[in-house]
């Protein structure tokens, strides 16, 4: 069918000519267009059946939400739009519509004081995690760490209770918070050990025994570094074989002896000869000058302070001893020489004596913490402490606990309850409605006539609560009103301030209320203004006299009136007059008025035709009131009207239709007033009845507002302002008005004027002087309102303590909160509701450090003991020596023992082993201070130290291996580089900035293209390639670079082509429409439709036509 159709379209190409003659043309036609028909519905059938293959549908991003009241309530919307499969648009209905995806849905309006209920909750950064790298090839060698990526979680929340809330309300006021970071995964650090220590004496003297070694860790593992090896290693040692005579003997070395004192003999003996060396001295500073006498007095007074210092350690040196001795394997003790071993065991050594620590007793109790009564928390603490007596001497124990706390409770009648603090806030400010407009609309802050829903604010502070205040407050209240009765109604605006004034608290510190937070805002409306709105006027009443109580000669008025029908918001003075007069003559006070008329009689008793309607009337006043008839006896009662009762036969007419409004407002020289009224013939007449008017009668005129243009009403200016008036005393101080409080009644004055329309001011006397209205009102004085502040707070404290480093004079300052503004011409508030003054220099906190003294000469062994080893007659070899420890501030002046003790950090050694050489020994000097550094990196700084004495001339002391002489150290080096890492970041686009790039025309309400940035982030060396802080590079740890992110653009067509000319010239052809393309799509713009390759164009669906 398809074919076919096709075909009759292409065979029919031939023209045939129109016309009456020829009869085979309409036939042929006929068949061309049912071969048409057929092949388009095969066609549609078989697209229909395709459909749902091929075309699908598109959707777009949601717009912004929109809505009139913020929160919950908004809708936004996206294009919802059918597209093939290849991409281009197409028509909607090619595509299923119960598939049709949404194009609106409910959203959360954000409003500008959302800002204050939600933010971003951000959480920490977690541990750096390596990013797979694109290569699985890895480095030999890692030089600055191994890129990773570190994440957190960000989320937005209810500020007040942390409830979790839609992203998009948090990104209306600022962006989210990166979520992903680059970091630097430090190199492995692997464990690092020291070398092995030398091996230990075998634990056999003869045959087969063991031996080992340790060594310590310098740098633990880090990184994922390798774990350390093993610290200590063992080894078997072979010594001499035991021969079979020697095996009968075995060495046994005995345990130390306790730390004993040398003898007092041999003490005194000591102390005889410090004596005569000390007198050996004496004699040698007498020949001495008298400075270096006083230097050599100065020190004798500073060693007697250090040794005054060391009361807390009595350091004694004393010596202990063990056997060693040669026993035969019968268990009886040898001479020595019978254990042959290659060097013996030492017998003796240097000790110092052990001490353990002393302290004093307890000091008493120091008074509760808690001095009042509270039941929330209702214990407090106490203390006692005691002081070190002697510090521990060569024990592993340590002094006892200096310091014990323990729970109190404050009993008795007197205690008095604690302070309890709460939260007071001021008074509400007034209903603003700008803080709420969106960004959009700010330029409209300035508008003073905003109206509909705003806010409000107040400010919170934190006061003490005292129970007892209310009462009191109301005593004194009570006893001031009844003082205030016999006073003028001024005292009364003092009196309330001054209430108010010892109602107002002082603040105290916030950090003192734990309660709830009251509300520092709330939703408030102000109301809109509405404009007034009138009434039309009614019609001019009855000519009256200006006053019927008191008429005067025939000068009248005519009266029209008007109401209000919508009260405006600024009360009746905003409305315009509701009545105007124009004069007239022969005026009257009472009339009647028609009301109504009866049934049309027919005249002479006949059952139709011409007749009479009697009026039904009433009699009015002036303002249209009905009144007793008897006071219209001198009006003019209304006559009889003319009708006409139809009868049977007669020609039917409908009733009259409403006279038209008049054609103008008032009767002059050249205007007049008319206004008209139609009916129409229901039903002709029949024979013998009264025939139909012709159409001339079908319609009445009749004139209107015959009135002159002269028209007069009273015109009112604005009231003005309320001015006290003394001389009313109707109203005191504590009357109301309206339900409103007041303290005194005062008057207001407005312009009254008499007002010809259209020409302006006249006389007064062209108005009707008992319709003016009142010049003079009294008003409502409000009561004033002074400025009420609290107290100053208390003064902020001083640093109460030290302060360390350089000292910065800090503030104190001290405030006072406005509780209510000033209104009604009240006292104004102060100007100084902040005050700060300097404190008083703080004492400058002391560091307290460890002085160390010189070290005392090495003390050995008494001789007594060691006399019967070998080269004892040389006062040389191992001991001890002891040296003072002062504590010292950091100026140098003298502190007590017990500030060290808790700042200073552990105390320095007070003994360490010493060794005086012997003859074979080698002897040097001290160390020199190492050498300054040139400030280069790689620089190396040095120290030196000499050979003295007979150990210049020994060649075992000559060995720079073994007894180096000279040290070298590399100086700190100061130099950084900074280095990139990781991989840029996305193109982000700063904060609240929109821009159009290349002038392209932004869809939607949010653009986000355009220039913004993107950073990397930037990791610091130093000249070993180790990772340090980022500061030292003098960097804030990324860099930035602008970056363009390009807007998309749709594809774009032209206008659709005229109509071509139809195909054929008779029958049915077709003709066609076109677009072309103007402009490709790029950067994820809407694609074009299904286009020809060639002529880049669309062709609209073939129309069919004749």
């Amino acid at each position: 069918m398809r074919a076919a159709g096709g075909m009759g379209l292409s065979e029919g190409s031939t023209a045939f000519p129109r016309g009456p003659g020829l009869s085979t043309s309409p036939a042929r036609c006929v068949g061309v267009l049912v071969v048409l028909l057929l092949g388009n519905w095969g066609a549609r059938a078989q697209s229909e059946f395709q459909t749902s293959s091929v075309y699908l549908w598109k959707t777009g991003p949601w717009g912004r939400c929109m809505g009139d009241e913020c929160g919950p309530g908004g809708i936004q919307t996206r294009a919802v739009w059918c597209a093939h499969v290849e991409g281009w648009t197409t028509l909607p209905t090619n595509c299923k519509q119960p598939e049709r995806p949404d194009n609106q849905q409910s959203c959360f309006r954000v409003c500008d004081w959302h800002k204050e209920l939600y933010d971003w909750q951000i959480g920490t950064w977690d541990h750096c995690r390596p990013v797979l790298s694109r290569s699985h090839e890895k480095p030999q060698e890692c030089l600055r760490g191994e890129d990773g990526i570190q994440t957190r979680d960000i989320t937005c929340i209810q500020k007040s209770n942390g409830v979790p809330a839609e992203d998009v309300i948090c990104e209306y006021f600022e962006p989210k918070p990166r979520q992903e970071q680059a970091c630097l995964i430090p190199c492995r650090q692997d464990c690092i050990v020291a070398e092995f220590a030398p091996w230990t004496e075998c634990s056999k003297t003869c045959g087969s025994g063991l031996q080992h070694r340790t060594r310590h860790v310098v740098a633990p593992p880090q990184f994922g570094g390798s774990a350390c090896p093993n610290l200590t290693e063992f080894q078997v040692c072979q010594s001499s074989p035991c021969a079979a005579e020697e095996s009968l003997y075995s060495l046994n070395v005995g345990p130390w002896s306790v730390c004993s004192v040398p003898h007092s003999r041999q003490i005194r003996q000591a102390r005889k000869r410090g004596k005569s060396k000390d007198k050996e001295k004496d004699r040698e500073k007498a020949v001495r000058d008298p400075e270096a006498r006083e230097l050599i007095k100065k020190k004798r007074n500073r060693n007697r302070q250090n040794r005054q210092d060391n009361k807390y350690w009595d350091i004694q040196i004393g010596y202990q001893t063990r056997q060693v001795t040669c026993t035969h394997r019968n268990g009886k003790t040898a001479a020595l020489s019978f254990c042959k071993q290659d060097k013996l065991p030492i017998t003796f050594q240097s000790c110092v004596i052990t001490k353990e620590c002393q302290v004093s007793e307890w000091s008493e109790w120091t008074p509760c913490s808690k001095t009042c009564f509270d039941m929330t928390t209702p214990k407090g603490n106490r203390t006692r402490s005691r002081t070190i007596k002697q510090l521990p001497i060569g024990s592993e124990s340590e002094c006892p606990q200096l310091e014990e706390t323990e729970q109190c409770i404050t009993q008795g009648d007197g205690v008095a309850p604690c302070i309890t603090y709460g939260w007071r806030t001021t008074e509400w400010t007034e209903c603003r409605v700008d803080p709420l407009l969106s960004q959009q609309d700010k330029r409209r802050g300035n508008q003073t006539a905003l109206c509909g829903g705003g806010i409000q604010t107040r400010e919170m502070y934190c006061v003490q609560a005292n129970e007892n205040l209310l009462s009191y407050l109301n005593t004194l209240k009570e006893k001031e009103e009844s003082q205030s009765q016999s006073k003028s109604k001024a005292s009364a605006a003092p009196l309330l301030s001054i209430t108010f004034e010892i109602t107002a608290s002082r603040p105290v510190d916030r950090r003192l209320c734990t309660g709830p937070l009251p509300s520092t805002s709330q939703l408030c409306h102000i109301p809109c203004p509405t404009e007034c709105e009138t009434s039309a006027w009614s019609a001019w009443g009855p000519c009256t006299y200006e006053n019927c109580d008191d008429p005067q000669a025939k000068k009248g008025f005519k009266l029209r009136k008007r109401r209000i029908t919508n009260e405006p918001t600024g009360g009746t003075g905003n409305c315009p007059h509701l009545l105007e007069a124009i004069p007239c003559e022969e005026p009257s006070c009472y009339d009647w008025r028609i009301v109504g008329l009866e049934e049309c009689v027919p005249d002479n008793e006949k059952p139709c035709g011409p007749g009479t309607q009697v009026p039904i009337v009433i009699c009015v006043n002036s303002d249209g009131e009905e009144v007793d008839r008897q006071l219209c006896r001198d009006a003019i009662y209304p006559i009889p009207v003319v009708c006409e009762a139809p009868c049977p036969k007669d020609c039917v007419l409908s009733m009259w239709s409403a006279w038209s409004s008049c054609s103008h407002t008032c009767s002059g020289k050249t205007t007049e007033g008319k206004q008209m009224r139609a009916r129409s013939i229901l039903a002709y007449a029949g024979e013998g009845g009264v025939q139909c008017p012709n159409s001339s009668a079908l319609q009445e005129t009749r004139s209107c507002n015959e009135h002159s243009c002269t028209v007069y009403h009273w015109q009112t200016g604005p009231w003005g302002q309320c001015i006290e008036d003394a001389s009313v005393s109707a109203f005191n101080s504590s009357a109301s008005w309206n339900g409103e409080a007041t303290c005194s009644v005062g008057m207001q004055t407005r312009k009254v004027i008499c007002v010809r329309v259209n020409v302006g001011q006249v006389g007064p006397k062209k108005c009707p002087e008992n319709l003016r209205p009142e010049t003079v009102r009294p008003c409502l004085l409000p009561c004033r309102k002074d400025c009420i502040v609290t107290p100053f707070s208390d003064w902020t404290l001083c640093p109460s303590s030290c302060q360390e480093g350089d000292v910065i004079v800090k503030k104190q300052s001290r405030h006072r909160v406005i509780i209510q503004l000033p209104a009604n011409g009240g006292r104004e508030c102060p100007d100084t509701l902040f005050e700060e003054k300097e404190c008083e220099a703080s004492p400058i906190c002391y560091n307290y450090r460890w002085k160390t003294h010189k070290w005392r000469r090495c003390q050995l062994v008494p001789w007594y003991v060691r006399q019967d080893s070998p080269g004892a007659h040389e006062t040389c070899g191992p001991g001890l020596q002891a040296r003072a420890i002062t504590c010292r501030r950091q100026d140098g002046g003298q502190a007590d023992i017990s500030e060290c003790l808790k700042y200073a950090g552990p105390l320095p050694s007070l003994t360490q082993t010493c060794q005086i050489p012997c003859q074979d020994d080698c002897q040097f000097t001290n160390w020199s201070k190492f050498s300054s550094c040139n400030g280069d990196c790689g620089g190396v700084r040095t120290r030196k130290r000499t050979l003295i004495g007979k150990s210049k001339k020994k060649d075992k002391c000559k060995n720079s291996q073994l007894y180096p002489l000279i040290e070298n150290q590399f100086c700190p080096c100061d130099k950084y580089s900074a280095q990139p890492v990781g991989n840029w970041s996305d193109c982000i686009l700063p904060e609240g900035k929109v821009e159009v790039l290349l002038g392209m025309k932004v869809q939607g309400d949010i653009k986000e293209c355009g220039q913004g940035y993107r950073y990397q982030a930037m990791a610091c060396y130093d000249q070993n390639s180790r990772l340090v802080e980022t500061s030292r590079c003098n960097s804030h740890g990324y860099i930035e670079e602008a970056c363009i992110i390009p807007c998309p653009s749709d594809c774009k067509l032209s206008e659709w082509s005229n109509w071509s000319r139809c195909s054929k010239s008779c029958g049915s052809g077709v003709k066609v429409r076109s677009k072309w393309l103007r402009e490709k799509p790029y950067n994820g713009g809407r694609p074009c439709p299904k286009l020809d390759h060639v002529n880049q164009d669309i062709i609209d669906s073939l129309f069919p036509c004749l």
